[in-house]
């Protein structure tokens, strides 16, 4: 009757021990299947090319970051957005791959970051009053004043 006992508390504890740790990986396997993120290299659809440009309010340069680390998102609202960034007249040959070029200038005045610091960036666009980011861009950090204004240019090639 002891062993009985013990036989169904341990069991009982390993099955809760088996929920505890299945129930996570449920939810991250079905949160994954909604948002999927790939990097952007040479070897996939996509490639980014990012620069910031940041002068002062007298329009001095302060600096230049630039980086082609980036990913973006692994499904058709990606094409939809590559689609509605201005194009090149040029396509590029890289490694003997050819791609299609699109470029993407934007002005950021009066940047209001609380540590005066920023890094990420995004290109996305709003359907339905919902913002959807399609590329990430992670340049290294660097800071602002807020009478700094910050260029950023993305070229986003697309293999063809």
């Amino acid at each position: 009757m002891l062993f009985a006992m013990i036989n169904v508390r341990i069991v009982s504890m390993l099955f809760f021990v088996f929920l505890v740790g299945i129930i996570p990986i449920s939810f991250a396997e079905e949160d994954s299947k909604k948002i999927s993120w790939e990097k952007a290299t040479l070897e996939s659809k996509y490639f980014i090319h990012f620069q910031a440009q940041t002068r002062n309010a007298d329009g001095s340069l302060v600096s230049v970051i630039e980086t082609i680390h980036g990913e973006y998102l692994s499904d058709s609202r990606t094409d939809l957005g590559y689609s509605q960034l201005p194009l090149v007249d040029a396509s590029a040959e890289i490694l003997n791959k050819k791609y299609e070029m699109r470029e993407f200038v934007r002005l950021m005045e009066s940047i209001t970051s609380p540590n005066k610091i920023v890094s990420v960036f995004n290109i996305g666009y709003e359907i339905d009053g919902e913002y959807i980011a399609v590329f990430h861009a992670y340049p290294p950090f660097f800071l602002v004043e807020n009478s700094d204004i910050v260029t950023t240019q993305w070229t986003i090639f697309k293999k063809i």
